[in-house]
């Protein structure tokens, strides 16, 4: 056998000595038909993801308001201060008797700043609906036995696009998500 003779695997030769394989049309068609599918697949999937963060917000405000109102039960005074944007910040005070002092604390891990929303979910806006006002600014405070006051009168609405994510806080501290489809 020679150097630069090229042998067909076995396999691969077609009855009646045909080699195997596609024509280039075949392979045109078979982009053409992968392009379109993607052109109607990815807007949806941008969709998708957006939706996820709408809904990513407004758990992680859950669970920073459970945190807070375990805080509150435990003896610490917790604040939650909503933005206009839907952003929130956590705050929490100490008193120190022996130095007879006040401390207030940003607490990070429980707060949303705008950038982090902005980062997050992109073109989002919160909006309180049925309320005394739309805006979600509302300074929050939990009690030490976590009753809520200052909570937003409404469901309060983080929206992209079509994308609408919600909830809606009671002053006995219950969070409901999504109350349209609450029974």
């Amino acid at each position: 056998m020679r150097c630069n003779e090229f042998r067909v695997p076995r396999g691969l030769v077609l009855a009646g000595g045909a080699q195997a394989g596609f024509t280039l049309l075949e392979l045109l068609m078979t982009m053409v038909v992968m392009g379109v599918l993607l052109a109607i697949a990815v807007p949806a999937f941008e969709s998708i993801v957006q939706g996820q963060h709408d809904s990513d917000i407004t758990g992680q405000f859950a669970q920073d308001l459970a945190w807070a109102q375990g805080e509150a039960l435990s003896g610490q005074t917790v604040t939650i201060t909503m933005g206009s944007d839907g952003s929130w910040t956590t705050t929490e005070t100490s008193y120190n008797s022996s130095t007879k002092t006040t401390t207030t604390n940003t607490i990070t891990g429980h707060s949303l700043s705008s950038a982090q929303l902005l980062a997050d979910a992109p073109g989002v806006q919160c909006t309180v609906v049925g309320g005394s006002s739309s805006s979600c600014a509302a300074t929050m405070s939990f009690s030490s036995i976590g009753v809520v006051s200052g909570a937003p009168s409404g469901v309060v609405e983080y929206k992209a696009g079509s994308n609408v994510s919600s909830f809606q806080l009671f002053a006995s501290g219950s969070l409901v998500p999504n109350p349209g489809y609450a029974s």
